[in-house]
């Protein structure tokens, strides 16, 4: 599914799954971020509907992964069997590396398998992926491993946000985090989104509901203050 041009959908929620994947393409080379299981096998699924877009999965160079979650990161051992590169942070790295509960494996009764990083960022740090600038934001709370990825296409900015807020199922309607992981901590992923609140943005691409074309920053202050109403102490 093309959301807009250059970006794409290739798991989630128009293909009958929870968790979504996107494929951007950035000059002559594909991002992927995100790829996992939660209810089902998706690998075979995500690289189908790659292929529908005339899109293999040796064009693509690197998985941006925005957290060790397995419905976001399960498919990480195997993607790097087929060349990509895989980035995330030092804290996803360790969880990607003994595929430990930071995994959440036992949400989802699966087995992760343990794969080594590529590339760790740092919070700020600027990769350059296709003569394209992406930005990598440390935004821990939700997990020690959440990253968000700006990349900047046509002079907008479009985020990549993980699952650091969902869209719902209106354009006025936005959900939290889920609270069941190992590392998650209230304040912190508060203060993650007060930091995200204050920063510009003009699409959104959540790891679970629809993308948001527009109004993309609104969402994400909406979501600081449900948090600042409902999660703290």
């Amino acid at each position: 599914m093309q959301i807009l041009p250059d970006v794409y959908l290739v798991n989630g929620y128009p293909y009958g799954q929870h968790q979504n994947g996107y494929v951007v393409r950035l000059g002559d080379t594909y991002v992927m971020v995100d790829s996992g299981d939660l209810e089902h096998p998706t690998f075979d699924l995500v690289l189908a509907n790659c292929a529908r877009w005339g899109i293999a999965v040796n064009d693509i160079s690197t998985l941006l992964v925005t957290h060790a979650h397995f419905d976001h990161a399960s498919h990480a051992a195997a993607l790097q069997r087929r060349g990509l590169s895989i980035v995330t942070n030092r804290a996803g790295a360790e969880a990607l590396a003994t595929g430990d509960d930071r995994t959440v494996g036992y949400a989802v009764n699966g087995v992760f398998e343990p794969c080594q990083v590529d590339r760790v960022v740092t919070d700020g740090e600027e990769l350059e992926i296709g003569g394209t600038s992406i930005l990598c934001y440390e935004v821990p709370g939700h997990a020690d491993s959440c990253v968000v990825y700006e990349i900047q296409l046509r002079g907008e900015r479009l985020w990549f946000v993980g699952d650091m807020l969902l869209t719902g199922h209106t354009w006025e309607s936005v959900e939290l985090c889920w609270t069941g992981g190992p590392d998650y901590d209230a304040p912190t992923y508060i203060e993650s989104l007060r930091r995200l609140a204050h920063m510009p943005c003009d699409h959104l691409f959540p790891g679970h509901g629809p993308a948001a074309i527009g109004g993309a920053q609104r969402l994400v202050s909406m979501a600081y203050t449900k948090a600042m109403m409902e999660r703290r102490d």
